[in-house]
């Protein structure tokens, strides 16, 4: 299929960018609130960041900003909790890749599914937008969210040098979609 990408690039019907239908879901034992992200909520991502990071933030508020007026098909969602947001997810679609940018629950929620949840929120998203696989990246040593991506069907790909500005290698995992997942 891989030597077709290119005549299916030329000629893939490409979909625009879809809005968000805000919804309640439960997973597990909790209920969230589901929405798209607004420019409103990025103090509370970054601080989850703050949190999941250790004090790093992998992404500014302008990096964030520009993923949410990108023209591009894209997919910025959050998970509220009583009125708190707990997680959130990005994607973006290149071609016929959907491209995970983003993923974070808060360190007291995490181990609930909630992560998981929002990563099928993503490859749903990239589905409906035609793409074939799903792609991300992931610091070398971030072994425990290797894991959890490798639980959600990703694969390791490839080892990019000093991808991360503090010179850390970032591995590249993919996740093949298909119609009977």
């Amino acid at each position: 299929m891989k030597k077709f990408d290119s005549i299916r690039k030329l000629f893939g019907k490409k979909k625009t960018r879809t809005s968000y239908t805000e919804r309640s879901v439960t997973v597990g034992e909790d209920t969230y609130l589901l929405r798209e992200i607004t420019p409103d909520d990025i103090k509370d991502l970054l601080s989850i960041e703050r949190e999941v990071y250790a004090g790093e933030l992998p992404w500014t508020r302008s990096a964030f900003l520009s993923e949410l007026h990108s023209t591009n098909p894209h997919l910025y969602i959050l998970a509220e909790k009583e009125g708190k947001t707990i997680g959130f997810v990005g994607c973006r679609i290149i071609d016929f890749d959907g491209h995970i940018t983003n993923v974070a629950v808060a360190a007291n929620n995490q181990g609930k599914g909630l992560g998981t949840f929002l990563l099928n929120e993503a490859f749903a998203f990239a589905k409906a937008q035609s793409c074939t696989r799903m792609s991300l990246e992931v610091r070398l040593s971030n072994k425990h969210a290797q894991s959890v991506y490798r639980k959600a069907g990703f694969i390791s790909s490839k080892i990019t040098s000093a991808y991360y500005d503090d010179g850390e290698d970032a591995l590249e995992m993919i996740k093949p979609l298909d119609d009977s997942k």
